[in-house]
């Protein structure tokens, strides 16, 4: 019980120093090394990290305090009843690169140790490389296996030494592999949130109520503010000038060319409200939602819209076309599949998401035909997202909120767990005769 009761008091103190925010002037990193049938000598352990880290104090309890650097240390010889590793199912997505074999000695370690490292804001950038450089030299050329409870993943030696100790560049970590996210499902819309901020002193970041066809971007714009904040830009008066120039590391600037379009403008301010209640599973730290409220637009979801247009720019070329009979007998398909998807809509998504494609009127009295992510879908109306840029209505923005009828859809594309997608045959036949 007293490892147990240990961690509930470090759970503890993080929620105290994530509420208290502006105070706090420390951090903190936690890492878990299960050594399989090793066990590792406590006081061979803490002369190395007194060499590493000169004048530390080790500690059995979490501090209330961090006004210097401390460390526990707990090696454990009974993982199976002291510090389980996560099940299955949970290394499928937090285990990247292991075999089945890997996963398997994992669940069966015998011996572990447990690192929490405490330290000020100043030393926030030196003590995490440090530590991290220690733990690739613990673990390199065996067998061990590496927790960080930061971001809550496990890695193989070589994985460590890719994602935690290559990222650095002029003493600064590279977001994109420092940090984690995690998006998922909340009823109509999803959520995504950043894991690993707390190491470094700041606050993690999160977006929710966006439409679930927009993850990748609201990963990208997370990991973006991340990098910035990383660099030293602040969240002052709860606004941030987001500039993609204003990035220094060089390895992010080339991954930043693969995802920007030319037409981008590559700059968004963007608004912070402090979140007061953490969801299930948050990181225990202080989380700031970034606030798409604009009183310019008439959804939250729209402005979003035009904030990734403004960073990234669009891909998104209008096709004319005239619907022969090869086209509208691929509408006909798609059309006969609608009552199985909205049974499957309604049963309820978890990780997929259905757009559906819908005629709107233009300025002019024509159709524009565009995709819908769908929100709800009770009978035969159905409520969503709309998924691009009008050419021809002056007044109708990407994202805003729009209802169509179940009787005017022409195609459907439904977006699978596994990465996969199903439909949209009529955009192929659209892309051969088109324009």
């Amino acid at each position: 019980m007293k490892r147990l009761f240990f961690f509930i008091l470090v759970l503890n103190s993080l929620f105290v120093i994530a509420q208290n925010y502006e105070d706090t002037t420390g951090a903190l990193s936690e890492i878990g090394l299960y050594t399989m049938d090793t066990k590792l000598n406590e006081k061979a352990i803490k002369k190395e990290l007194k060499a590493i880290f000169p004048g530390v104090t080790f500690i059995d309890d979490a501090p209330d305090v961090i006004d210097r650097t401390m460390i526990y240390l707990d090696i454990i010889s009974d993982v199976e009843e002291d510090y389980p590793a996560h099940d299955m199912e949970y290394l499928q997505y937090f285990a990247d690169g292991f075999t089945q074999t890997q996963k398997e000695q994992l669940g069966n370690s015998k011996n572990a140790c447990i690192i929490v490292l405490y330290y000020q804001e100043k030393d926030v950038f030196t003590h995490t490389k440090k530590l991290f450089d220690w733990v690739y030299k613990k673990v390199n050329n065996t067998d061990f296996i590496v927790y960080d409870g930061e971001v809550r993943e496990y890695y193989l030696p070589a994985t460590w030494k890719k994602e935690r100790l290559d990222p650095w560049e002029n003493g600064k970590p590279n977001a994109f592999q420092l940090l984690t996210l995690h998006s998922y499902r909340m009823d109509e819309y999803c959520r995504t949130i950043t894991f690993g901020m707390q190491r470094f002193g700041l606050p993690d970041l999160v977006i929710e109520d966006s439409p679930c066809s927009n993850m990748r971007n609201a990963t990208q714009l997370l990991t973006i503010i991340g990098q910035l904040l990383l660099e030293g830009k602040q969240i002052q008066d709860k606004s941030l000038l987001v500039d993609l120039d204003a990035i220094k590391n060089s390895q992010f600037q080339e991954i930043l060319a693969t995802i920007v379009e030319d037409n981008s403008q590559r700059k968004a301010a963007i608004n912070f409200r402090r979140v007061l209640a953490m969801e299930e599973g948050d990181p225990f730290n202080t989380i700031f939602r970034v606030n798409f409220n604009n009183k310019d637009f008439k959804n939250k979801q729209a402005y979003e819209s035009e904030v990734y247009k403004n960073l990234f720019g669009v891909d998104d070329e209008i096709t004319n076309v005239n619907h022969n009979d090869e086209i509208m007998a691929a509408s006909e398909r798609a059309k006969k599949k609608l009552p199985e998807l909205r049974a499957l809509f309604n049963e309820g998504l978890d990780q997929e998401t259905l757009l559906l494609k819908a005629p709107f009127t233009t300025d002019t009295g024509g159709n524009e035909w565009m995709w819908v992510e769908v929100t709800r879908w009770n009978g035969e109306t159905i409520k969503g997202i709309l998924q691009n840029e009008p050419y021809y209505i002056k007044d109708l923005k990407s994202g805003a909120k729009v209802t169509v009828q179940q009787a005017d859809i022409f195609d459907y594309i439904l977006y699978k767990a596994d990465g996969t997608q199903e439909g949209n045959e009529t955009g192929k036949l659209i892309m051969k005769y088109g324009n």
